[in-house]
């Protein structure tokens, strides 16, 4: 997947792509990945080397001199530093996430229903973290929720790692049974891609905070979703799927119909700290980021979708900008899935925000591109000359992939 900046992309979303910071063009991104792929299957070591015979064998150093080259990539950092980041981050979580699924065997978990952290396994650092070195010889269940945030590695360059235990080996060391799950505390940090101050988990490096490869091993996302489907095709759906949550009621105000025309875009642009020339980075429910622009509000002409042809506002447009603002920021669904595109003659793979309430029937659409999810559309769905809410058209787009669903509030909390 193309990606402009390391984090771009951050956590389970890794289990789905293969980026390189920086690289944009497809087959800069292929060669790069057949080169980390030789690295698994061959042990391609990170420099090369002579044998006996004075005979020298390339290694990931010259591959990526090799594809440097051949693509003219100007690349952040050093040589050796940006090339080792590339080997190391890769073939580390691919380890990790191969392990993973490893050890998550119906069959393995049998024998070793517990696994220990244990720190430097697979590499001692020079300059140990206190909170990796404090977690060494801690042994909790397989399915612990705090494997989910500290499954190893931690950060960059960790080289901390997980062995399975047995219950008899669990005796041997002298445990009745596994050591209580550590709480997980947070510290304020900023999100590298829209500056937000974040709850992130304390100990880790940031996109660490996740075990690789556990999506992937669920299976999050149907596999009729992980590729363009065939044009004939038709995507499953998921059966028996429960009513939307629409107990919380909207808090933004309702604009009027009067306003000056620029006043309308800029009131939605303001709720992410963007402006018309200057889009925003906003990570939404799900941890994805998606650029918020007045592309949503724009035809593939140019022109507004917010005013019909005589320059006159489309009232149940312009009035509920900001309940899509707030749709987009707080909603009730949030779902992927593949449309077909006839104009283009193509798959396009579309995001969808959902919200509902009493005075709306949000849809938000955005789309993926090698810019990453450029919003297409926001509207307040209605039908017929009245203008009444379709919440139908909100429940027809309840389909593909649920990425986040709002919980159940408890009404006396």
């Amino acid at each position: 997947m193309p990606t402009n900046h390391w984090h771009d992309l951050l956590h389970h979303a890794h289990d789905r792509a293969f980026v390189v910071a920086g690289a944009t063009r497809d087959a800069l991104l292929e060669d790069f990945q057949s080169a980390i792929d030789d690295a698994i299957a061959k042990g391609l070591p990170f420099k090369g080397w002579l044998d006996k015979d004075d005979t020298y064998h390339p290694g990931f150093l010259d591959r990526f001199d090799e594809i440097v080259k051949r693509h003219g990539w100007d690349y952040k950092g050093g040589r050796e530093w940006r090339a080792r980041v590339i080997y190391e981050t890769n073939l580390k979580s691919v380890y990790a996430a191969g392990h993973y699924s490893q050890l998550t065997d119906p069959d393995v978990l049998k024998v070793y229903p517990f696994w220990e952290y244990v720190h430097g396994l697979n590499r001692v650092p020079n300059d140990p973290r206190e909170e990796h070195q404090g977690w060494d010889g801690l042994i909790l269940r397989a399915d612990d929720p705090w494997w989910q945030t500290y499954y190893p590695p931690n950060g960059w360059k960790c080289g901390c790692g997980v062995r399975p235990v047995s219950k008899a080996k669990l005796k041997r060391l002298g445990k009745e049974g596994p050591d209580p799950s550590p709480k997980i505390e947070t510290e304020r940090r900023a999100d590298p891609a829209t500056g937000d101050l974040l709850d992130y988990p304390k100990g880790t490096d940031m996109g660490w905070a996740y075990a690789p490869g556990r999506t992937w091993a669920d299976g999050l996302v149907p596999r009729e979703l992980q590729a363009a489907p065939d044009k004939q095709m038709e995507l499953p759906g998921i059966t028996n799927l429960p009513a939307m949550v629409t107990n919380r009621p909207l808090s933004t105000p309702e604009l009027g119909k009067d306003l000056p025309a620029e006043s309308y875009v800029k009131a939605f642009l303001d709720e992410f700290a963007a402006a018309p020339d200057d889009p925003s980075l906003f990570r939404d429910k799900a941890g994805h980021a998606v650029l918020i622009s007045e592309d949503l509000f724009r035809r593939p002409d140019g022109t507004s979708k917010l005013f019909n042809a005589r320059g006159q506002p489309v009232t149940a447009r312009v009035s509920g900008l900001l309940h899509l603002a707030e749709a987009v920021k707080d909603p009730d669904e949030i779902w992927v899935d593949w449309e077909w595109h006839e104009g283009r003659k193509a798959w396009i793979l579309k995001r969808r925000y959902l919200r509902t309430a009493p005075n709306l029937a949000g849809v938000i659409v955005f789309e993926w591109s090698r810019f990453g999810w450029r919003g297409t559309s926001a509207y307040n769905a209605t039908k017929g000359r009245s203008k009444k809410l379709n919440y139908t058209n909100v429940e027809a787009w309840r389909r593909g992939a649920l990425l986040f669903r709002r919980q159940e509030e408890d009404p006396e909390t």
